[in-house]
């Protein structure tokens, strides 16, 4: 296996692997000028060789792309038992401007947001039956769990069928998709009842409405895909509470954030579902209290 085979193997685009080619195939000719060996590397070499990207007067951002290629070469050669770890890991690239993504909420925002959104004090659109709306603003309740507990994205909600639901064991089983990894997280315990009520009465009464038969777990009373227009209402809602919603990827965010708090890169990969941990390593831009450096004393300008 080659580094494009694995590159394929692992998903990515084909203009990703092919400019990931091009950068790690000038760091290979470097290497060959330098008199060293790709698998004997060292992270004092890898450094030179940012010195060397800097004195080309490569831009900060192009140097961390050329970086995250190489991550991914030495990644590769692990796999194919060549060498055992990664020199690369722990240098990053410093100097680089980010921009915020959004405002993260705390544990205990989000805690707020779930307990303070009662469906029966959702105001009622005229246009709409009293009945089919609170049944609708149930359902919306327990994807907000969903959204702030599990940090659940909403392209994930149509892959969600019921018995991905173990109420027994109080958990939820998330298929994967072609971007994320499945994988099985906690319920937590203020969610449970809700789920239970929406499983065992209230989907039943919304499939009665809308006379469709499916084993999707979150259903319309109008039948068929309205995934984009209930996100959509639920997320109106949540602003009247707190000006700050944005939208459900802001909320997965601030949930990821706390888990970054809580355990290790890897265990959070996994909880949010991350194929890569380059991913989850972006969301520690979000950290509002500032996560230190991995590895201090690798500071290319320094």
């Amino acid at each position: 296996m080659n580094f494009s085979t694995y590159l394929k193997q692992n998903q990515y685009a084909t203009s990703t692997i092919k400019s990931n080619e091009i950068m790690v195939l000038n760091f290979i000719t470097w290497l060959d000028k330098q008199n060293l060996e790709a698998e004997n590397v060292s992270n004092r070499d890898l450094l030179v060789y940012i010195k060397y990207c800097q004195q080309k007067e490569m831009q900060q951002i192009t140097i961390e792309r050329y970086f995250n290629a190489i991550k991914l070469f030495y990644a590769f050669k692990i796999s194919t038992g060549a060498i055992k770890n990664n020199p690369a890991s722990n240098i990053k690239i410093q100097g680089i401007k980010r921009k915020k993504l959004y405002h993260t909420f705390t544990a205990i925002e989000l805690n707020q947001l779930y307990n303070n959104y009662n469906p029966e004090n959702i105001p009622h659109n005229q246009g709409r039956d009293l009945e089919i709306h609170l049944l609708i603003e149930q359902r919306n309740k327990v994807i907000l769990g969903l959204f702030v507990y599990q940090g659940i994205q909403s392209s994930e909600l149509n892959k969600l069928e019921v018995d991905h639901i173990k109420l027994r064991e109080g958990k939820i089983e998330v298929p994967g998709t072609k971007r994320s990894n499945s994988r099985i997280l906690q319920l937590e315990s203020q969610q449970v009842l809700d789920i239970y009520s929406y499983i065992l009465e209230i989907r039943k009464e919304i499939l009665a409405k809308s006379g469709q038969e499916t084993n999707q777990l979150f259903v319309s009373p109008k039948g068929g895909n309205q995934q984009s227009n209930y996100i959509s209402a639920l997320m109106r809602e949540l602003k009247k509470q707190n000006s700050n919603i944005k939208n459900a990827q802001q909320l997965r965010t601030s949930v990821i954030v706390k888990w970054l708090k809580q355990y290790n890169l890897r265990e959070v990969q996994y909880k949010a579902g991350h194929r890569f941990i380059s991913s989850t390593e972006h969301f520690l831009v979000n950290e509002t209290e500032g996560l230190q450096e991995e590895v201090n004393q690798y500071h290319p300008l320094g």
